[in-house]
């Protein structure tokens, strides 16, 4: 959703609302809070299961507009994954 539709869809108080809000830096506070549950903390190989350590492999894959990153433990995993998607 764009930034303009979601104004729109504001009446009058909640308008005031959420300039308060973002005066106050509650907005800021939000979106950093929302922004921490996307990194993912306990990665894990998708092939294996293994947890992947600061030694782990990462294959950023997809179209331009819609980029993926996969992280895997070991070369083998890796290759295997990267197999998979060929077909």
């Amino acid at each position: 959703m764009s930034t303009n539709k979601l104004l729109e869809n504001l009446n009058y108080e909640e308008l005031i609302d959420l300039k308060n809000k973002l005066v106050d830096g509650e907005i800021e506070k939000l979106i950093k809070i929302k922004l921490e549950k996307f990194k993912n903390t306990n990665k894990v190989c998708p092939v294996c299961n293994t947890p992947i350590g600061e030694g782990g492999l990462t294959l950023i894959f997809g179209s331009a507009d819609f980029k993926r990153k996969a992280e895997f433990d070991a070369v083998d995993c890796l290759e295997y994954f990267i197999s998979k998607i060929r077909k």
